[in-house]
């Protein structure tokens, strides 16, 4: 471990293994989605707040989008700091927020973020109260996306892959399909710690 790294209080060396990664190594603070046409970097984990909060910078491609979806029990308030940001709400619609601007969706409101724009863009995203699970599953999903298995909408090609990221990081797909998709999701979910599978893939991804 490198000389200027600082553990938080509650975290021993031999837990080192199991804190958010980019805390041991900044450079693991950066991740890829391929899939997304996005990178995202970690400025906060919750572990740095004390479960305050949890921010995020990520810059989105031309095209770049995610899927309809919703947090249970937290917001994500999203700030434009490059370009025109594309973010969809299931109150406000399609809206565009210009260079400073910013936009707050609340737990179980339906959201995406878009770049329909011909330049990069870049967001910060700040969720409220901090969650370690939705950390965990982003870094899972982007490394599932890194080795090719990121699927058509990036989060995964394996549903059971796709249901550990969702009820690791309390992210549910929306709309009519979501209420049909989510009962299944959260039984595969559990399926996938019963077996190991979740482990196995945050040691990969994550550990």
């Amino acid at each position: 471990m490198p000389a200027e790294t600082r553990l938080p209080v509650d975290v021993k060396p031999k837990h080192i293994a199991t804190v958010p990664p980019g805390i041991t190594n900044p450079e693991r603070r950066h991740i890829r989605n391929p899939v997304q046409k996005n990178w995202a970097t970690v400025q906060k984990y919750g572990r740095e707040t004390n479960g305050a909060y949890g921010v995020g910078v990520t810059s989105v491609a031309p095209g770049g989008k995610n899927d309809g979806h919703f947090h249970g029990s937290y917001s994500e308030t999203f700030t434009s700091l490059k370009g025109n940001v594309g973010i969809y709400t299931k109150s406000r619609g399609r809206i565009i927020l210009k260079e400073g601007e910013s936009a707050t969706v609340p737990p179980r409101e339906e959201h995406y973020w878009f770049n329909d724009g011909d330049e990069e863009v870049e967001i910060e995203v700040k969720i409220e109260p901090a969650m370690e699970g939705f950390e965990k599953g982003l870094y899972v999903m982007y490394g599932l996306a890194q080795d090719g298995k990121g699927g058509n909408a990036g989060v995964a090609n394996s549903i059971v892959d796709t249901a550990i990221i969702c009820s690791m990081a309390d992210m549910w797909p929306g709309g009519v399909i979501g209420t049909t998709l989510i009962p299944l999701l959260k039984s595969l979910a559990w399926v996938g710690r019963k077996t190991g599978k979740e482990d196995k893939l945050l040691k990969k991804y994550w550990a």
